[in-house]
């Protein structure tokens, strides 16, 4: 019994299994000093993760003060940017048509340059130098990396005081506030080092157009070695200066000279023949132009079939007012398809106000008129258009007399050929049907200005495509922007833009200012409306128009209509 007494008493004896069991660890963990130290080491971890993260939100907004760094390049005045971002790209931003992307490097870094400006005189002298480019290539690359490393320089800078401006507000602790100071300048230094050892100056070769430039690309023939042979970084880059700088001496400097605040904005469209790039090309233009309306002058397809129809609910989404006539390819069903969009207004033989303009219009009387009716072609339709310009011309005449204090700011035919029933009427006219633009100021003595614009979408649809197909140069896409001044209403100036079709890599824009003598409208003799001159069947009704049965049809068109599977006709 005594040795089974005992037993238990040696079992209080810390045995070596027992050790190895972990039953003194147990013990020493339940210990008072144990649990003191572990719970300071979770308060430390824990003072190291909210430092850490008060330190990056610090460093964060100092990211975000850090100012763009200016430099010449050339003829550009361009300002540069380091920005934090998971994005590895180098940004060329060119107000107001888009920027272009290159996936140059890799760390967590964005370079964005911004051109602000151009200095047209020297850009030129650059073109006209036999030694500009060279000079360029020399000059280029090291201004561009001063800049940059500059820029550097102010994010790590600014990113430390950020840093250890919010940790030390947080915390009051000095030491923890100089160590996320430290701390923000080593993940900058190593983020932009980074991005310093894997820059490809190859990757300048294969660029990613934005903006406008998606839809009209840019500059010419560059990533495809067609026409300059890219053998290094300098050449890269000095011809891209180039090409800014000729954009921007087209622009004659776009930016400047105009009181944006006191300007109605207008963008003219015409002959988008099925081009949904038109749609896009109008939508980047709104949002880098901030346009008040845009107005089409017809042909807006190109057969009136209903797949082509489909196609015009692109206008709903165009967060702009969009005014339109009829031209002589656009059937009825277009018509109505173009009314139903919200922000749509269809005119025919009246008067309406959208953004400030009073504007009269009418539907071209024809239907189905082959291309090139106006070039020997087709004629029947001559009477028809030249009877249509006087029912609108007596419209807006009638709408002068009973609001003197609102007369029409100007009015839309869709075929510029036949002038006289609008001319002296009206202080301007707006044209398309042409796919050329075209610009006659005071036409006829008359004091009316009459701008035809070219095709929109490069008459995509209507012989377009021919001229590619025959190994010469697609039609330009066109439009035209125009400022009026929101007091007097007249124009004020008007910029031409010009983007290759069909994949051509090109952009242009070029302002033309009105002169200030405006001319009194005075209609020329011979001008007034002949009796008889509107066969019934042509009478337009206001916000009507002509049922396609009634208008002028051609008896054999050149471009005839696409077969459709079910054997249909638009």
């Amino acid at each position: 019994m005594a040795s089974g007494e005992d037993r238990p008493q040696d079992r209080t004896e810390p045995l070596e299994g027992d050790a190895a069991a972990g039953t003194p660890t147990e013990r020493e963990d339940d210990s008072p000093p144990r649990r003191r130290a572990l719970r300071r080491r979770r308060a430390r971890l824990l003072h190291i993760t909210t430092t850490a993260v008060v330190a990056v939100l610090g460093a964060i907004v100092g990211l975000l003060l850090v100012p763009a760094t200016k430099v010449e390049v050339g003829p550009l005045t361009a300002s540069v940017h380091l920005r934090p971002s998971l994005a590895s790209e180098t940004v060329l931003l060119l107000p107001p048509v888009g920027e272009v992307v290159f996936d140059s490097h890799t760390a967590p870094v964005r370079i964005e340059a911004r051109v602000k400006g151009v200095d047209v005189e020297k850009a030129e002298a650059l073109f006209y130098a036999d030694s500009g480019f060279a000079e360029l290539q020399r000059t280029a690359p090291e201004a561009i990396t001063s800049a940059a490393a500059l820029n550097a320089a102010l994010n790590a800078l600014f990113a430390a005081a950020g840093a250890g401006l919010a940790v030390g507000l947080t915390f009051r602790r000095v030491r923890r506030s100089l160590a996320a100071a430290g701390g923000a300048v080593a993940v900058v230094g190593a983020s932009v080092g980074a991005a310093s050892v894997t820059f490809s100056p190859e990757s300048l070769n294969q660029p990613k157009f934005e903006g406008l430039l998606s839809q009209a690309a840019y500059i010419a023939d560059l990533g495809h070695g067609t026409v300059i042979d890219y053998q290094s970084y300098r050449d890269t880059l000095a011809e891209f200066v180039g090409q800014v700088s000729a954009l921007y001496i087209a622009a004659d400097s776009l930016p400047v000279g105009l009181d944006q605040e006191n300007l109605i904005t207008v963008l003219h469209v015409s002959d988008i023949h099925d081009n949904p790039q038109a749609y896009d090309v109008i939508r980047e233009l709104n949002s880098q132009f901030a346009i008040d309306v845009v107005i089409d002058t017809g042909d807006i397809v190109s057969w009136g079939t209903p797949l082509e129809n489909e196609l015009l609910h692109s206008i709903g989404g165009l967060d702009v007012p969009y005014v339109y006539i009829s031209g002589n390819h656009d059937g009825a069903a277009a018509a109505a398809t173009i009314e139903a969009q919200p922000n749509a207004t269809v005119v025919d033989n009246e008067v309406v106000e959208v953004a400030g303009l009073r504007i009269a219009g009418i539907g071209d009387p024809r239907f189905a008129a082959d291309d090139d009716s106006d070039a020997g072609g087709w004629r029947e339709g001559d009477e028809a258009v030249i009877a249509s310009a006087f029912q609108l011309g007596d419209t807006i005449e009638t709408h002068d007399r009973e609001n003197p204090e609102e007369p029409v700011d100007l009015a839309l035919l869709h075929d510029p050929t036949k002038p006289k029933g609008l001319l002296g009427r009206v202080p301007m006219v707006l044209s398309g049907h042409m796919h050329t633009s075209n610009v006659e100021l005071d036409r006829e003595e008359s004091g009316t200005d009459w701008l035809t614009v070219g095709s929109t979408g490069g008459a995509l649809a209507s012989g377009g495509v021919a001229p590619v197909l025959q190994g010469d140069d697609p039609l330009e896409l066109t439009a035209r922007m125009l400022y009026f001044d929101k007091d007097t209403r007249r124009l004020v100036a008007y910029d031409d833009i010009v983007m290759g079709g069909l994949g051509l890599v090109s952009v242009s824009i070029q302002r033309s200012q009105m002169p200030e003598e405006v001319p009194e409208l005075e209609v020329p003799e011979g001008a007034e409306t002949p009796e008889g001159t509107v066969p019934p069947e042509q009478e337009v009704e206001p916000g009507e128009g002509l049922p396609d049965e009634d208008r002028v049809t051609p008896t054999d068109p050149v471009s005839p209509l696409p077969e459709m599977s079910d054997g249909g006709q638009g």
